[in-house]
């Protein structure tokens, strides 16, 4: 079993350069466990507080997402999609919809709550001082999918903007492994500087690519299953598939792209 504790600094490769615990400040993680979700509980590589205390004095929040995983000795669920904070602020404006839509029979009602939580939601965040990205980006997602629900008085338009974010997140991972600059590998290089040469070494480029591979599946099923969904007005389904498939499914593809990830570093040392 490791020794390595975490907070303790991350261990280095002497022939890979030092490694830097806290990456680019306002980097956008492009494997954020929920860049769809209304709460957008963990959309950026700083993230959200994991309990609120763990902050640092400066009043800003220790990272959560891949960034914040990929550097440690043992994977980190809590860290990976933002802890309880993180669940709270992805999860409830999509699963008050549901609730109030099913409820109340109402769009009115359902829409204009979601979008009054993650108001008070980014509030909370303002008064603690802590960066207000995280919601800031859910707030415009939220409040999109409510004016047009409220236009058209169908429930199922709340979820276009998540399919058309699936759908782009799609497009581009596909289009960047065309290009032989898989996504992943340019995030992960710019977090983690020990495989900053990852395009020159041909085991870190497959891994990337895989990895890659890995987050276009995820934004793949998302789509081929919610846009049904969404088509045939399914709204309580479509609400319960996309909390499913949130904050749960980016876990798993975390936890096998960090796999991967230290797969790769234990190669580079035994070199």
């Amino acid at each position: 079993m490791s020794t390595h504790r975490r907070g303790d600094p991350p261990r280095q490769s002497p022939s890979h350069g030092p490694a830097e615990p806290n990456g680019p400040r306002g980097l956008v993680d492009p494997a954020s466990p929920s860049a769809d979700e209304p709460g957008a509980g963990a959309q950026d590589v700083d993230g959200p507080d994991v309990d609120g205390p763990g902050a640092g004095a400066d009043g800003t929040a220790p990272r959560s997402g891949l960034g914040a995983v990929l550097q440690e000795e043992e994977f980190s669920v809590s860290d990976a999609i933002g802890g309880r904070r993180g669940i709270v602020e992805s999860v409830l404006p999509t699963l008050l919809f549901v609730v109030l839509f099913v409820v109340a029979h109402s769009v009115a009602i359902a829409a204009i709550s979601a979008v009054a939580v993650v108001v008070v939601l980014l509030l909370a965040r303002l008064v603690q001082r802590q960066s207000p990205a995280t919601v800031l980006g859910g707030l415009i997602g939220v409040a999109l999918g409510a004016i047009l629900a409220l236009r058209s008085g169908d429930g199922e338009d709340f979820y276009w903007p998540g399919i058309i974010t699936n759908a782009v997140a799609l497009v581009v991972l596909l289009l960047s492994i065309a290009a032989r600059y898989p996504l992943i590998g340019l995030f992960v290089s710019v977090l983690d500087p020990r495989v900053k040469d990852w395009r020159e070494d041909p085991d870190a480029f497959r891994v990337y690519t895989r990895a890659t591979l890995l987050f276009a599946a995820l934004y793949a099923a998302k789509v081929a299953v919610q846009l049904p969904l969404l088509l045939t007005g399914q709204v309580a389904a479509l609400g319960a598939a996309k909390i499913a498939m949130g904050l749960p499914a980016f876990a798993v593809i975390a936890y096998l792209v960090w796999l991967m990830h230290r797969g790769l570093l234990a190669r580079r040392d035994a070199r």
